[in-house]
């Protein structure tokens, strides 16, 4: 059976057409990194900076409360390997939510594949995650993590954390358009996400009513696999098969929700 999109395009078709505007997707998403770092004076410094505080200020509260929990890996580093991803995550959702509503003119004028908005601003901000990523594995050496087999692994987590920010953003740029108060629920919610998952805290802290539920937030096997990777422990076959699961339900839904505004989202921004 044939599957169409919603301006009657096979998606096989739909898909071959976002290859074709590869060239399209990299001017914008170079236009975007241009953007973030034109007249700044940290430039992509600001990547390390933005998990690198946070960490210091819970590492000071929390330290003693939570070392006991965090497997033996000192509390700043450990806050610092769940820091990274999601702040990779939280920025791209922040950069790309209003995409759609902030290219309204580029809407109106030519037709490209829509989703390359979004898409690109997810790229622009992968730069940052690299940047605080090469940080992590800085800090894993000063503290006696060294390299070992499981950081070739680490590339795949990578791929992960961006198809995740790329759904979860897509998802984010459809709603903003839909419903503009949107854009003050997705920060709030982007927030919430965090305390939900074991950023700040290990899973093993969560209650055990709660322990099967909270394995299907999405972010979990990412923060927990990349750990894994890092210092050498043994993530929870479970926890990462929950996510996985809920990775492909929001890329579900996240397409099907854009496959149903594409056809007039000019309109719509």
């Amino acid at each position: 059976m044939t599957v169409f999109n919603a301006a009657g395009m096979p998606l096989r078709a739909s898909l071959a057409e976002y290859r074709e505007y590869g060239t399209l997707f990299f001017f914008l998403a170079m236009r975007d990194i241009r953007l973030r770092y034109r007249q700044t004076t940290l430039g992509v410094l600001w990547a390390i900076v933005q998990p690198l505080f946070p960490m210091l200020i819970f590492a000071a509260v929390f330290s003693r409360l939570l070392k006991p929990g965090a497997a033996g890996v000192p509390y700043p580093l450990f806050v610092f390997s769940g820091l990274a991803p999601w702040t990779f995550l939280a920025a791209s959702i922040q950069a790309g939510s209003p995409a759609f509503l902030n290219n309204f003119s580029l809407l109106n004028k030519v037709y490209f594949p829509r989703a390359i908005l979004p898409a690109a601003a997810v790229a622009a901000c992968a730069l940052d995650g690299l940047v605080a990523a090469i940080a992590v594995l800085a800090s894993c050496l000063y503290y006696g993590y060294y390299p070992w087999a499981g950081w070739l692994l680490l590339p795949a987590i990578a791929c992960w954390a961006c198809l995740l920010a790329a759904a979860a953003t897509l998802f984010a740029a459809c709603l903003a358009v839909a419903f503009r108060d949107m854009k003050n629920v997705i920060p709030f919610a982007v927030q919430i996400w965090m305390y939900l998952t074991p950023v700040l805290y290990p899973a093993e802290l969560i209650p055990a009513p709660l322990r099967l539920a909270a394995g299907f937030n999405p972010m979990a096997g990412v923060v927990e696999a990349f750990r894994a990777c890092l210092f050498r422990t043994r993530p929870d076959a479970v926890v990462l098969a929950q996510s996985l699961f809920s990775l492909v339900a929001v890329l579900v839904l996240a397409v099907t929700v854009f496959r149903h505004l594409e056809a007039d989202l000019a309109e719509r921004a």
